[in-house]
């Protein structure tokens, strides 16, 4: 149940990064006298931060590179600027405030709103509580409740109150009266229990900042940031740890007591040897979030995650489900289980932690028998690259055996190394598997080998997030975005946060890791995938979408099914086409209201569809001719006069306009040699030609209205398509493997150039062509002959200018040049049918790439 995970993992994750980083630098102060000022925070404290050291710490963040990144988020800038003006009060006034310490902790207080509560001692004998209030405005009046004085500043917005020589302040008025209450009452303090004061008296408090954190009640805080709420979850208790700020690091350490009764998560690893996470070598490397567990005796495990549905009352209804599985294929959960072996989790792999994308795993002493005990349950199943695919009947097994943490729907599993790995389709294993036999794995990937001295080999919780790569998607669970935004390139290289948990004979082991990678480098990245039912032929097309100014992705699967992407991804639509699509799929506005629908042909079919994938009224209609080539679509003056070129079985070009008729006042005439590509139009000095392609000296250049602009005179036959350079000139290679050229005047010119063959992919740039035989490619101009030579790997199918690029396909790959350069993270796999384009407009270029059943979006950072 990995929507669970991350209502539970990433507002930890994400709240911490803002909050817990943020609420280090808001403060800066205190004083330390005989009374602490925990006894005045209420019990329902998500966190504290504790700083001891304020008027060094303003210097320590500052000095801090990861810190300053963090301050291009907003919420953290405008922090850091309330921090200062903190610090300089307390420093300017230490007679007063001698213990240079502060307490900062955040409640929830209504079910919509949070607030912060600063505590901190100050001198009572050197000074009235009326003379410190002076020190923050001098415009106050004074309330009362329970008997205590209450200071409120309307300039400030906050309340202030003193508890002997304890001085405690809010925004919050419910809040001050909490901390009163609480302070009156020895009975009521966070001291009281237990589990709190043990994990307290373990922080080292010359750290400059100690973090305490209470993750249940920091989850039951999340309802108050997110859109969703937060199904109550029981994590984990009180935890006290010592912040360590690093140049490119923030680290804490610390310990929680052990709970001997078995109402949390972390409770259920009392007495469990924490392993090795091995799953750290089979996940792929652009996981985006890893929620790990790993155990030494996993029937003490499942024992105590039925403790816990029992506590919560839902063990019947778990037990019942599971029952109905068990008798329907007759297999043995406990036989199961003890087969298992010291790993399950779930993880992601996608930048919009969409649930399709979410995997759950557990490992096993030996796969095979693993797998015979669960004959009964597969359905189905299938074969890639020597790995079986199976289909089973439970698809929350791994939650059926570990618990709801690991829930998720994931009927489908394969086997790599012992572990069992669940996914959401065939299609989505068959990613893991490509990833895994590549070595693209977590363990091989630069970042993360640079994070890992940071974190611990071994954890029975490992909580594991990419920042980087997942703001975005967090961002959009927010209720106030604007509150947190960020400048992307200050957050591109935080690549990871962690929360490890080890047992141990002294308490739980806490280890948070936020990790800023300065060598991180970037020039591609993958921004999602999309798992597609089949293989597919044709190049992904994108379209404009005139409501979202984006674009969307459009392709046709092996059933010829017409499927829409959004820019994110994620399916608009699907639409059943009779035949397969031929050619590409042009956009227009037939209305010519900035509206655009998709334009496409099959063998006998014209189709447009509007951008929700319905047919516009007419369509689609039939061709005048069957034909084995996609149309061709011209504007001549973009004023949305189209016209439409279909290339007919009888080798006649048929022009029709918008509405499939065809046009009057047409009069091209047929040729003798078949037209072997579609038409294409362009203009040379404000004149319009259209090229009509064959193999031989009937090729030529027509006229808007069909007749013959340009006839060539020499007799030559080509053993490539004729193509048009961006001047206007037409060239191709002849039988004889020479360089064929001719412009609108009709003049034509034979040029000898080595290395052409039948085998030569050419291409025109500038004043030269690039030039591929087998694996190289090289690029010849008129100044010189040879200014670039790049030796791939594998012969070279096709050479494509994209905008600004070269892109060139081999067999397995796809390679961009860019400056005679090849990009920083190419090659990258690919069955060598792409786009290129800015999808969602947002300056950036993105990659739409299929590869093994899959389409990528990568996105070009350079």
């Amino acid at each position: 149940m990995f929507s669970k995970t991350i209502r539970i993992g990433t507002p930890i994750v994400l709240i911490s990064i803002i909050l817990l980083i943020a609420y280090n630098s808001y403060n800066k102060t205190q004083s330390s006298t005989t009374r602490t000022p925990i006894t005045v925070i209420p019990t329902n404290a998500s966190l504290i931060i504790q700083v001891n050291d304020v008027r060094r710490l303003s210097r320590s963040l500052q000095l801090s590179n990861i810190y300053n990144k963090l301050e291009n988020i907003q919420q953290i800038q405008m922090i850091t600027n309330n921090a200062i003006q903190l610090s300089n009060l307390f420093s300017d006034y230490q007679r007063i405030f001698k213990s240079n310490s502060i307490f900062i902790s955040i409640h929830k207080v209504s079910p919509n709103k949070s607030a912060f509560l600063f505590s901190t001692n100050f001198s009572k004998e050197d000074t009235e509580n009326k003379n410190v209030i002076n020190l923050f405005t001098n415009n106050f009046k004074i309330l009362k409740y329970d008997n205590q004085e209450i200071y409120f500043s309307d300039s400030l917005e906050r309340y202030f109150s003193f508890k002997e020589d304890i001085l405690f302040y809010s925004s919050s008025k419910m809040l001050i009266t909490d901390a009163i209450r609480t302070s009156n009452e020895n009975t009521d303090n966070l001291f009281v229990n237990p589990l709190f004061a043990e994990c307290y008296s373990t922080i080292n408090k010359s750290s400059d900042i100690n973090l305490i954190i209470n993750y249940n009640n920091l989850i039951g805080l999340t309802d108050i940031f997110t859109k969703k709420q937060v199904e109550k979850f029981y994590f984990s208790e009180w935890a006290a740890t010592d912040i360590k700020l690093k140049e490119d690091v923030i680290l804490a350490s610390g310990l929680s007591a052990i709970n001997n009764s078995v109402n949390n998560l972390t409770d259920i690893f009392n007495h469990q040897e924490s392993q090795n996470l091995d799953i750290l070598n089979i996940l792929p490397e652009n996981t985006t979030h890893l929620f790990a567990i790993s155990f030494s005796d996993q029937q003490k495990i499942h024992e105590k995650k039925n403790k816990i549905l029992q506590n919560q009352n839902k063990f019947w209804n778990w037990e019942k489900n599971k029952k109905i599985i068990e008798d329907s294929s007759n297999v043995d959960y406990n036989e199961l289980l003890n087969e298992t072996d010291k790993e399950a989790g779930i993880f992601n792999t996608s930048s919009n932690l969409f649930l399709e994308k979410t995997y759950t795993y557990f490992k096993t002493k030996e796969s095979i028998r693993a797998t015979s005990l669960l004959q009964a349950m597969i359905t189905s199943s299938s074969n890639y690259k020597d790995y079986r695919i199976n289909k089973i009947i439970d698809n929350n097994i791994t939650a059926n055996l570990f618990g709801e943490i690991l829930k998720a729907n994931n009927p489908f599993f394969t086997t790599i190394n012992d572990y069992f790995i669940f996914g959401s389709t065939a299609e989505s294993l068959e990613y893991i598997i490509d990833k895994y036999n590549s070595k693209n794995v977590m363990s091989n990937e630069k970042s993360f080998k640079r994070f890992k001295p940071y974190i611990s080999n071994n954890a029975n919780i490992f909580i594991y997030l990419n920042p980087a790569r997942t703001v975005k998607a967090l961002k959009e669970t927010l209720i106030n975005k604007e509150e947190f935004s960020y400048n992307e390139d200050s957050i591109i290289k935080l690549r990871a946060f962690s929360l490890q948990i080890n047992n141990t004979k002294n308490g739980d082991l806490h280890n948070l890791c936020l990790f800023y990678d300065n060598k991180y480098k970037e020039s591609i990245k993958e921004e999602w995938y999309y798992a597609l039912d089949g293989d597919i032929t044709m190049h992904p097309q994108l379209i404009n979408n005139h409501y979202t100014n984006e674009e969307m992705i459009l392709f046709q699967d092996k059933l010829n099914k017409l499927i829409a992407l959004n820019s994110s991804g994620e399916k608009l639509w699907e639409k059943q086409i009779e035949e397969k699509i031929l050619g590409e799929i042009n956009f227009i506005d037939s209305y010519n209201n900035n509206k655009f629908q998709a334009l496409f042909n099959t063998r006998n079919q014209l189709y447009l569809l509007d951008r929700n994938g319905k047919l516009v009224n007419g369509f689609p209609k039939n061709l005048p001719k069957n034909t084995s080539m996609g149309h061709s679509l011209f504007d001549y003056d973009n004023n949305k006069q189209y016209r439409i070129m279909i290339v007919g079985h009888d080798n006649m070009i048929y022009n029709l306009n918008k509405k499939g008729e065809k046009v009057n006042g047409w009069r091209y005439k047929q040729t003798s040699k078949n037209i072997n590509i579609p038409p294409k139009h362009f203009v040379v000095n404000e004149n319009d030609y259209i090229l009509n392609g064959t193999s031989n000296n009937t090729t030529k250049l027509l006229a808007r209205n069909g007749s013959d602009r340009v006839i060539f005179k020499d007799s030559q036959s080509f053993i490539s398509k004729v193509n048009i350079s961006k001047e206007g000139n037409l060239y191709a290679i002849t039988n004889e493997n020479k360089l064929w050229i001719a412009n609108t005047n009709g003049d034509t010119e034979i040029i000898e150039l080595k290395d052409l063959n039948n085998e030569t992919n050419i291409l025109a740039y500038k004043n030269g062509y690039y030039i591929a035989n087998k694996n190289t490619v090289s690029y010849i101009n008129n100044i010189e002959d040879e200014t670039l030579k790049l030796v791939l790997d594998g012969p070279i199918k096709k050479l494509t200018l994209v905008k600004e690029y070269l892109a060139i396909t081999t067999e397995n790959s796809l390679y961009l040049i860019k400056d005679k350069k090849i990009i920083d993270g190419f090659p990258i796999d690919s069955d060598g049918l792409f786009n290129i384009s800015d999808i969602n407009n947002n300056g950036k270029t993105n990659i739409i790439n299929i590869r093994n059943g899959f389409i990528y979006n990568y996105e070009i950072t350079d």
